[in-house]
């Protein structure tokens, strides 16, 4: 069995002394330490999920109360994108190393990958009452982007530094875009031991029903690659063989079972008022649940009935909504602190990010040199047989890329 990647001493002190991080830390060595930290609580996460084990570093996360700092981080990142990272662009052209920036947006990445781990459990969610308002709407914002993606989008053989680092952004988006898939469908599951202002957000402001049906028609977790062939998402695009066709992946079946709960519980009932536009759209989820999606989805045969109810009764709008108290954001706590400062920030930021002071590179480089050691990532990325797909155990010893599920590879020539 492989060893940890954080021991069960360092996860705890780790997870009991974080802090937010301050935005115009961003690029420092200190920042550059704690993202470190978060990477590799992210790693233990995923190895202890995936090797069903104890999940200590959820845990920790809900005894210390930190889960709102990964809220918060996520946030700040995302402003940083549209507020500063422009801005050097723009004053400094493209830098010749990307691998900064690329940090950058993957602590983002590694904030809500943390946050759809420990978020699986009603009680890791509700310690962040205080913050969900700002988690729903920075959720509902990736759910949008996914509907406009463009997932056919390729490199070309003669892109720039630039372009390559869009690239990578868009690809992280993505992801993440993906994730708070699963994030909703976790707070509408939990519904009933959310705050109401939650419910609020999410039905009768950010509607979110009306975006996870338009999800189940466009399904953005499928694409078409090159020569043709359909690629499914599950972390990364793989190739979707003949006999999973009809299976539901992951990420559909989030949306579903999401649909589900918000549309057939009362408590949300109040808050979803069934206008024209909105049944209009909701009718179209019919003509996909058919009966392989019911065999392998069962419960939604009570969503199938509801929606033939639905065709066929008037709707009454509720004149008597609960009435909630929102919470003031943390991205307009954010954006008013460093008001016309932006400039500012990303003239401080680009002398670390954009530098090319080859000292200083090797300096941040080695910060994070553990938490890219490709051997612990090896440990939590579930490989698969080059030659039959299944779950793959031993790397070749010649190319050291690829896996097999047997000891004794003879490759045919």
């Amino acid at each position: 069995m492989a060893e940890n990647i954080l021991s069960s001493w360092e996860v705890e002190a780790f997870i009991e002394n974080l802090q937010a991080s301050n935005l115009e830390n961003i690029g420092s060595k200190g920042w550059f330490e704690y993202h470190k930290k978060l990477m590799l609580l992210n790693q233990q996460s995923i190895f202890e999920i995936s090797g069903l084990q104890e999940e200590s570093v959820k845990e920790w996360f809900i005894t210390f109360k930190k889960i709102p700092i990964l809220v918060y981080e996520a946030i700040q990142i995302m402003i940083w994108k549209t507020k500063v990272f422009p801005l050097m662009i723009e004053l400094y052209g493209e830098p010749t190393n990307t691998f900064f920036v690329f940090s950058v947006f993957y602590h983002e990445g590694i904030s809500v990958s943390l946050l759809e781990n420990v978020l699986y459990y009603s009680d890791s969610a509700e310690t962040i009452s205080d913050y969900i308002i700002d988690l729903i709407d920075y959720a509902v914002n990736y759910l949008t982007m996914l509907l406009y993606s463009d997932k056919s989008k390729a490199s070309t053989d003669n892109s720039t530094c630039l372009d390559d680092l869009m690239d990578t952004k868009s690809k992280i988006e993505f992801d993440i875009g993906m994730r708070c898939i699963s994030i909703i469908r976790y707070l509408a599951e939990f519904a009933d031991n959310l705050p109401l202002c939650a419910l609020s957000r999410m039905l009768s402001i950010n509607d979110v029903p009306y975006l996870f049906s338009q999800l189940i028609e466009l399904q953005p977790w499928k694409k078409r690659n090159d020569k043709g062939e359909i690629m499914i998402y599950n972390g990364k695009w793989e190739k979707l063989e003949d006999e999973n066709m009809d299976k539901i992946c992951n990420f559909e079946g989030q949306v579903w079972f999401g649909l589900r709960e918000l549309l057939l519980n009362p408590k949300c009932a109040p808050y979803y008022d069934i206008t024209e536009v909105r049944m209009s759209q909701l009718l179209k989820l019919q003509k996909y649940i058919q009966e392989h999606v019911l065999d392998q989805i069962a419960p939604l045969i009570e969503l199938r009935r509801w929606l033939s109810y639905l065709n066929i009764t008037s709707q009454t709008p509720n004149k008597q909504r609960p009435i909630n108290v929102e919470m003031i954001p943390i991205s307009n706590s954010i954006k008013e602190k460093h008001d016309k400062r932006w400039k500012r920030l990303a003239e401080h930021h680009a002398k670390t990010l954009f530098s090319k002071d080859i000292e200083h590179i090797k300096s941040m480089a080695q910060i994070l040199s553990d938490a890219y050691d490709f051997d612990k990532l090896d440990i939590i990325d579930t490989k698969k047989c080059q030659r039959c797909k299944k779950v793959a155990k031993h790397r070749c010893s010649r190319c050291k890329e690829s896996w097999y599920c047997g000891r004794y590879i003879r490759m045919p020539s």
